[in-house]
């Protein structure tokens, strides 16, 4: 497991591999840079821009790579289709700079968006960090309402018909356990 203080130097790490362009944060490790109190993550999920600079990150910090084998911690590389957080998401992420590698943007997704990417698969670690992010950054029912409108499952940037019903029934038990109160 990663601990979300070793967060910040493993990106610093694939940033120096990128050299130029950007390096998307998401998942579980996303809430370590904004978060108090994050959790750990089985890895360190990204994608970069360009595309070919995230093969380098992962052939060397990859799993079952020396970077794994010496840090304990890997990364995950994917594509920016992986994250089906809301379309705006942008504008509401957190855009940072490092010294070791300032020719890379780091792009931390607000952690509501980051919930509504987390709705498709739903599992109970889902459900804890939503748990969190709500402790941390209350949501309100137009805010949700706002978020999930502008999610890929409904503005039809997906469209495999089973994942759109497992985010739409995941959207409903979460919308009504936020009702109940939770973060609220």
């Amino acid at each position: 497991m990663v601990d979300p203080a070793d967060i910040p130097r493993i990106l610093s790490d694939a940033a120096r591999l990128v050299r130029q362009g950007r390096i998307v944060v998401f998942g579980s490790a996303a809430l370590a840079m904004r978060l108090p109190g994050a959790p750990a993550t089985r890895d360190v999920d990204i994608w970069c821009e360009p595309a070919e600079r995230g093969d380098l990150v992962a052939a060397l910090m990859g799993e079952v790579s020396w970077y794994q084998e010496k840090h304990g911690a890997y990364v995950e590389v994917w594509g920016p289709e992986t994250f089906a957080a809301p379309v705006d998401w942008p504008s509401r992420a957190q855009t940072l700079t490092n010294d070791d590698a300032p020719g890379v943007e780091l792009v931390v997704p607000h952690p509501h968006d980051i919930l509504i990417a987390k709705l498709e698969r739903w599992e109970p670690q889902d459900r804890a960090h939503a748990a969190l992010i709500l402790g941390a950054l209350p949501l309100t029912e137009e805010t949700l309402d706002r978020r999930l409108s502008a999610a890929p499952y409904r503005t039809g940037a997906i469209v495999e018909p089973h994942r759109q019903q497992r985010f739409e029934v995941h959207a409903r038990q979460f919308r009504s356990q936020l009702a109940g109160g939770a973060g609220q």
